[in-house]
């Protein structure tokens, strides 16, 4: 299964590369989350940004991603082109209809008795700001508020309608009536899904995995739908439960609840026999120790141009979580004072993917980086030149050209050259952080932003930060905690 980190040239099938191959490098796709982060933001006309690219190959794409790139977010119809999605009545029986009544209904169509809609609920509090009547009505004003986003949305209401349906149908007992002890058992449950024998199942769990795991790609209308396709990884798992949090938290604040079950429940999402290693981005970012050794490193290069254009690179990428493509477009009128809150604050507003904007504070250390490489520039400090000046140019150019900004090969050929250089410098120190170094690139300085971010904000936080339309793509970077497995295996004797 491909990751979002996998480049679109390694990935795609080559005889379709070959027909979209020009188009994607002319506007700086790199990986296959540039890719599903663009369709996601512009929707099924995505493909019209491409000249040369059709709509019969914008479906095969499309197509490829949904069959192949679970492990990058959920592909939804509007992907499609218009009148090529997939018909919803697909892999039904001609004349078949959709029971009332189902083995496992999806969220629309789940009708439950007073005991199980959370009418009665037992942690129901005394009044709710959402005018909500029961657990469903609750969750559906917690999508209507917090996920309006069509792909979080697709997200949010997979997580909450697989823990609906567990409290009711499993549990049997009300979402706003489980217990802090009875919603310990979800992540254990989560983790033997798929991978249990069915008579050990049996002896745990009062429904059949049948009830849960249907085909992949089962339209949500027909009766072979299931909630699930098979188990969950380490990051799904780890996924789904920081949405439930989010989930209940809300419910909490608004008044629907008088607390959160998982309130109490560790967060950390344990690393499975026969996993693996978790499939995620902090495998492809820098540690804290590294990153101070890059940039002293970085501290004791000779002033120059060079290396106060590394200094804003290293800014833009790891401080702010801008992606190859913002930094080669990021320029002086991107940086402005905008009220946020109660004051007046300098912010970067990033043109992303879908000229969509994304507005970020800006620290006054960063600014300085940049005034003191445009001086070295010939140019005026960042608020009184031109907006069109880029905030990143290519050594050699005239003072100003607004047609100087550095080149995607340019920008790449700077970090490597720069990582391969502090990885020589850190070599007698340390073999594996050198050959770490020596492995990073462009998108590492990204990947490093959020899971830094991610240890001190919250995923739906980071997500607006990094300009994620999906918190599925967010969540990648979510790891089972592995601090304590490697602190007990410190204690082992070796032999």
């Amino acid at each position: 299964m491909f990751q979002p980190d996998d480049l679109i040239a390694d990935a795609i099938p080559a005889a379709l590369m070959r027909r979209v191959a020009e188009p994607f490098e002319t506007l700086g796709l790199e990986t296959l989350e540039d890719l599903y982060e663009l369709i996601a933001s512009l929707g099924g006309n995505w493909y019209r940004q491409f000249p040369g690219v059709l709509r019969e190959d914008a479906r095969a794409l499309v197509e490829w991603l949904r069959e192949n790139g679970s492990e990058i977010g959920e592909v939804t119809e509007r992907f499609y082109p218009s009148g090529l999605a997939p018909s919803r009545d697909e892999g039904k029986a001609a004349g078949s209809h959709v029971p009332a009544r189902r083995e496992t209904p999806t969220l629309e169509e789940l009708s439950l008795p007073s005991s199980l809609s959370g009418e009665f609920g037992t942690n129901r509090g005394k009044d709710n700001s959402l005018q909500a009547q029961n657990d469903k009505q609750a969750i559906e004003a917690w999508l209507l508020a917090r996920a309006q986003n069509p792909n979080t949305n697709a997200q949010y209401r997979k997580e909450a309608e697989r823990f609906l349906l567990w409290c009711t149908m499993e549990m049997g007992v009300a979402l706003s009536s489980i217990s802090a002890t009875e919603a310990a058992q979800y992540p254990k449950w989560l983790e033997e899904l798929g991978r249990t024998d069915e008579a050990l199942w049996a002896r745990h769990w009062r429904l059949p995995q049948k009830t849960w795991i249907g085909k992949k790609n089962e339209p949500r209308l027909s009766p072979a739908w299931r909630p699930f396709n098979g188990p969950l990884s380490a990051s799904s798992r780890k996924g789904a439960m920081t949405i439930l949090r989010l989930l209940f938290s809300f419910l909490v604040k608004t008044g629907y609840l008088r607390f959160s079950p998982f309130e109490q429940i560790s967060a950390k999402v344990r690393l499975l026999p026969g996993e693996g290693a978790p499939k995620a981005f902090a495998d492809r970012s820098l540690t804290p120790e590294q990153w101070k050794e890059i940039t002293s490193f970085l501290a004791g290069m000779k002033d120059s141009q060079t290396k106060a254009r590394l200094e804003v690179i290293l800014s833009l990428g790891k401080g702010l979580g801008m992606r190859a493509s913002e930094m080669m477009n990021a320029s002086a009128g991107w940086i402005c004072v905008r009220r946020i809150g109660d004051e007046d604050m300098r912010v970067i507003e990033i043109v992303g993917k879908g000229d969509k904007i994304r507005r970020l504070p800006i620290s006054d250390e960063a600014v300085s980086r940049i005034n003191a490489y445009f001086a070295l520039r010939g140019l005026p400090p960042v608020e009184n030149c031109p907006p069109e000046t880029p905030l990143i140019a290519n050594l050699g150019k005239g003072p100003g050209s607004p047609t100087g900004g550095i080149s995607r090969s340019g920008l790449y050929r700077a970090l490597i050259n720069f990582f391969r250089e502090a990885a020589r410098h850190v070599e007698e120190k340390s073999a594996a952080d050198a050959a770490k170094l020596r492995a990073s690139s462009t998108h590492w300085l990204r990947h490093t932003f959020a899971t830094t971010a991610l240890k001190q904000m919250d995923i739906n936080v980071v997500q607006n930060a990094m300009g994620h339309a999906s918190i599925g793509t967010t969540s990648r970077y979510l790891t089972p905690e592995e601090a304590q497995i490697a602190k007990a295996m410190k204690k082992m004797e070796s032999l």
